[in-house]
């Protein structure tokens, strides 16, 4: 008998503390590749996209994971063409020469 009167309080302090609370939190899917060395004048295709012209200061590209096609251009010739895959939070390096 002396019990109850701590349950009633107990369920009312949990219920005005709103109760317990479940969820997930997921960061987003992103992963990157990073274009090393000569990157001067490159221009590069992902998975047959608009073509892009790198910069020194701006060398990463985030992409989703998964497996991509990946072509470096200099010179209007073709220097790099691979298929690499991407994982989630990992970021790539390509080099170019």
């Amino acid at each position: 008998m002396k019990l109850f009167p701590v349950l009633i309080i107990l369920s009312f302090f949990i219920a005005a503390c709103g109760g317990y609370n479940e969820g997930v939190i997921q960061k987003t899917e992103k992963g990157q590749l990073k274009f090393v060395g000569n990157v001067d004048q490159a221009s590069v295709i992902v998975d047959d996209g608009k073509p892009f012209v790198l910069d020194k200061n701006d060398v990463v590209y985030e992409i989703k994971p998964g497996t991509h096609s990946v072509k470096v251009y200099k010179n209007n010739q073709l220097i790099v063409n691979r298929t690499i895959v991407i994982d989630n939070g990992v970021t790539m390096e390509i080099e170019i020469q």
